[in-house]
């Protein structure tokens, strides 16, 4: 078990990692579509909250992936956004490799397979749930017991590379 947070890097590859062979999660990311994010920026606590709306294409069905990016350098002119209160703000362009972030979807996927699993890694954003055991009827839900995300939360992330807001070496790791 790790004792620090996770990167989106670390979340991103631990969901490949952990589930190589799947159909699903990081294939199945083109039918997903982020329709909004809200940008909150937290200056004083050096912090960026992010929530999307992503429509799933297979189902219609509507999920909110969340990341909260920390330790953010507000005090550079590098990257510019309007956030959702409608004021500009400014700050350094951010590492998928070293920024801490927490994270958090409503699907079911991220519930059973790495919620609890991101809380032990300090990578959870809100409250935990129960770890989920199977009922012995297929495989474990998340075998290797690794922090990570969803195909909402690659999406999302694959939408934020899109936004120009990472670093270029944070960004060839999507195009793996």
């Amino acid at each position: 078990m790790q004792l620090f947070e996770s990167s989106l890097e670390d979340l991103y590859r631990n969901a490949v990692d952990a589930f190589p062979y799947t159909r699903k999660r990081q294939h199945s990311t083109h039918p997903v579509v982020i329709t909004e994010m809200h940008w909150t920026p937290f200056v004083g606590m050096k912090t960026l909250f992010i929530k999307g709306l992503a429509q799933s294409g297979e189902t219609g069905k509507e999920y909110n992936p969340i990341i909260l990016f920390k330790r953010v350098n507000f005090d550079e002119d590098a990257i510019r956004i309007t956030a959702s209160d409608g004021l500009k703000y400014r700050f350094s362009p951010l590492s998928m490799e070293s920024v801490d972030v927490s994270v958090r979807c409503n699907c079911s996927d991220f519930k059973y397979r790495f919620n609890y699993y991101n809380h032990l890694d300090k990578a959870l954003y809100g409250s935990k749930t129960a770890k989920y055991e199977s009922k012995g009827i297929g495989p474990p839900a998340n075998p290797k017991g690794l922090p990570g995300m969803c195909k909402h939360l690659m999406k999302m992330v694959k939408a934020l590379k899109e936004s120009g807001i990472f670093t270029e070496a944070s960004i060839r790791m999507l195009d793996d």
